[in-house]
């Protein structure tokens, strides 16, 4: 597949999940190891080529020192995370790798060619992320290898940037928020992850600021105190289209049913949660 074929009909998003396991991996390694790599995994829409790295796992590998361009991978590790990952999600795929670093390392060669034949389409991507937060940024990119050389020559590969996008949907919106809320205050004030019902009283009270702001500016609107904007008028129009038509019973009986599901979650998290204290209070008393 070329790089054109990347870049006009493929739309390839990155969920946050990824970053912090590549973190993580980055903060368990070994002491000897300046970086870590792994295996990128996700999904790719046939109908229109969209592709979602939604997951990784980091690989065991060891670098030459006399030889940088060469690297040893840990094969039997890597298909048993493999097989364990297909299992648990048989609908991700392997989509290439990825590594930590400032600058696509000179072992990226040896690894496009063992990746080429693991993924479906013979084209891996390439994830790079600098983990040394220059800027205080991770700035990850991705790279697609594309072939370079005059025809019957020395031909060789040249790692292109290709455009991507960080995808958050809700779920990742709701935890990111609450991480940066955690992070600006201070350590004794922070909380538990879900105290109750916090997140979603939360995240009621900035719905209703918003409607708010949005009915506060249709007032002024109709009464004359501004003037009326075309793009805010289309976005409205868009976000009431979206609305699908639900009566308010319905929509009642949807909230409560919705209410009590969390209700169970949080019962069953609680009883595990005691569970694995007990057991551990057990097991330092055995221990004594």
């Amino acid at each position: 597949m070329s790089l054109s074929n990347y870049s006009l009909q493929s739309k390839v998003l990155l969920h946050p999940l990824v970053m912090f396991q590549i973190v993580d991996a980055y903060e368990r390694r070994p002491m000897d190891n300046t970086q870590v790599m792994g295996t990128l995994l996700g999904t790719v829409a046939g109908n229109t080529g969209r592709i979602d790295i939604t997951s990784c796992y980091s690989v065991v590998h060891r670098q030459h020192d006399d030889d940088s361009s060469h690297i040893d991978l840990d094969l039997r590790y890597d298909s048993d995370m493999c097989q364990l990952t297909q299992f648990s999600y048989p609908q991700e795929k392997v989509l290439g790798w990825f590594s930590t670093g400032s600058h696509v390392s000179e072992a990226a060669v040896e690894l496009h060619e063992f990746y080429a034949r693991r993924c479906q389409n013979g084209q891996p991507l390439h994830l790079l992320m600098d983990t040394s937060l220059r800027g205080k940024l991770m700035n990850p990119r991705l790279f697609c290898a594309v072939q370079t050389g005059v025809p019957g020559g020395t031909k060789g590969l040249m790692f292109t940037l290709l455009p991507m996008e960080i995808y958050f949907g809700s779920a990742e919106t709701a935890a990111l928020r609450h991480m940066n809320k955690q992070c600006l205050s201070q350590a004794k004030d922070a909380g538990p992850t879900v105290p109750q019902f916090k997140q979603v009283v939360e995240s009621t009270k900035e719905l209703q600021l918003r409607l708010d702001l949005i009915l506060s500016y249709i007032n002024d609107v109709l009464n004359y105190k501004k003037l009326p904007d075309n793009s805010v008028s289309r976005a409205l129009h868009d976000a009431l289209s979206a609305i699908p038509p639900v009566e308010s019973e319905r929509f009642r009986h949807m909230f409560n049913n919705n209410v009590r599901d969390l209700l169970m979650s949080m019962t069953l998290s609680s009883l595990v949660k005691n569970q694995l204290e007990l057991s551990e209070q057990l097991s330092n008393m055995s221990d004594a």
